[in-house]
């Protein structure tokens, strides 16, 4: 079941124009509600806006936000590629990438076993060494096995 915001936000985005007395109509929310989303909106948005003027290196510090109260399937798009890319979790063994190894294997459509030999033979020299090199060289032998 949608939430009340979602409902409001789904409206907002389908009819842009729409007054907020439409809204409340329509949807038998208080004008309150309305504001409360709109105002939400337009803070995502705003805050959007910073986090490309400023770049994928200062996004970490930048606030977080929830991708539930980004207005449009696009904004949250644009978000996540921004914010994902901007952290990373234990350590900086692909931030030093050109490429991140997960733009890489989404960007080709890799499964699950063909992804984790990226992952690993990006990351050995920084990260697992010799470790990491034996860790994809056992996806390759159950890659090789699931496909025989």
């Amino acid at each position: 079941m949608k939430t009340k915001a979602s409902r409001i936000r789904a409206y907002i985005n389908a009819k842009p124009g729409a007054t907020t007395s439409e809204i409340c109509q329509e949807l038998r929310v208080s004008r309150g509600d309305v504001y409360n989303v709109r105002h939400r909106i337009k803070a995502r948005r705003a805050a959007m806006r910073r986090m490309a003027r400023i770049g994928a290196a200062a996004a970490k510090a930048a606030p977080v936000i929830s991708h539930s109260d980004l207005a449009t399937p696009e904004e949250e798009e644009a978000f996540n590629a921004i914010a994902a890319n901007a952290t990373q979790v234990g350590g900086q063994h692909y931030k030093s990438k050109a490429i991140q190894p997960w733009d890489y294997i989404a960007s080709n459509n890799l499964g699950y076993l063909e992804g984790n030999v990226v992952k690993y033979v990006s990351r050995w020299k920084d990260k697992g060494g010799v470790e990491d090199l034996k860790k994809a060289q056992h996806y390759l032998a159950k890659l090789i096995e699931v496909n025989q």
